[in-house]
């Protein structure tokens, strides 16, 4: 058939030889990519290697009424990229693994790669491999290799108290998006424009991978990760590996953007609400605040925000500052797999 029209017709190794043509010659760290049983990655000696890996599910993570074959190609590697850059990991190598229901559209099939591999490309990542099955339900899984820079990762469990929190770019634009997408907020006509952007924000966040290697190598961060079950559980799960500490949030610090604010202007969503939202893909991450200097040179050379929030504190659990008071905010929040997300 010449021109198939679904992947039952073009066949898994059809995909795969297609897939294995658009790609260059294996280079660099990669010796061998897709054709083998297996890839050859031999990266620089005293360089450690970060993988990270995930799953998106059809129904779970995305909802293809809403979602493109392009937007979801970006996304599906743009996330696993936020994870090794919340590392200050320098991304190298993915393997891309794709359960397929045979009546899936060849051409959406054809957009989501594009997309896929122009991001990768943006990064410097090379696909060297994966795997294709026959599925009810479209499953991708997507798994990162990365190399530390000098060998040494952040992680998430070297937090001080005193130390000051930073987040980057802004929150809760994510969640707006999805909630616009899903139709469960209200958009005055006057905030059709601020809509779009917030929806694009969902649908393809931007992973701060250059900010991410720059924080790491300039060993001013005590501990990071992203942002994406929603700041108050990602904090949490900084505070506990850190040993048990808490945090206080200044309300007034918070990093929204202007589409955010219309929506909170207009009371048609609570700003606490967004710090329970999941998928921002930010960095999240605590300094010493002799170190606030640090941190501004490096948003200017990043061109990104990098907004000081709050602080860790000894007092376990996590408050916000409002106008001179102190409230507790809930240690739960963000996105759960085995509860109803809704509208």
């Amino acid at each position: 058939m010449k021109n198939p029209l679904t992947i039952a017709d073009w066949g898994e190794f059809g995909f795969i030889e297609a897939l294995r043509r658009r790609l260059p010659k294996a280079s660099g760290d990669l010796k061998l990519g897709i054709g083998d049983d297996a890839s050859w990655w031999s990266p620089v000696v005293g360089n450690g290697i970060l993988t990270t890996t995930d799953m998106l599910v059809e129904g779970v993570h995305f909802d293809l009424s809403y979602t493109s074959a392009a937007d979801l190609g970006y996304k599906s590697l743009a996330v696993n990229l936020s994870d090794l850059a919340a590392m200050g990991a320098q991304p190298s190598t993915v393997y891309l693994s794709l359960a397929l229901p045979p009546g899936i559209k060849k051409a959406w099939l054809e957009n989501y790669v594009e997309a896929f591999l122009e991001l990768a490309q943006e990064y410097g990542v090379q696909l060297a491999g994966g795997d294709t099955v026959r599925s009810d339900q479209l499953v991708i899984s997507v798994t990162l290799c990365g190399l530390a820079r000098a060998g040494k990762p952040v992680l998430r469990c070297g937090a001080a108290v005193g130390d000051d929190l930073y987040f980057s770019g802004t929150l809760g634009d994510s969640f707006l998006g999805l909630k616009l997408l899903r139709g469960c907020l209200r958009v005055p006509a006057a905030f059709r424009e601020s809509a779009d952007f917030l929806k694009a924000r969902h649908l393809r966040p931007t992973p701060r991978v250059v900010p991410g290697e720059m924080l790491a190598a300039s060993g001013a961060v005590t501990a990071m990760l992203d942002v994406s079950d929603g700041v108050i559980a990602d904090l949490g799960h900084l505070l506990a590996a850190s040993g048990g500490l808490g945090a206080e949030i200044e309300a007034c610090r918070l990093p929204f953007s202007v589409a955010g604010r219309h929506f909170i202007d207009a009371d048609l969503v609570d700003y606490t609400t967004l710090l329970a939202g999941g998928e921002d893909y930010e960095l999240l991450f605590a300094v010493p605040q002799d170190q606030r200097l640090t941190i501004e040179t490096i948003a200017v050379q990043a061109a990104v925000n990098l907004t000081r929030i709050g602080r860790i504190t000894a007092q376990t659990g996590i408050f916000m500052l409002v106008d001179g008071s102190r409230k507790v905010l809930g240690e739960r929040g963000g996105y759960d797999h085995f509860q109803n997300p809704g509208c």
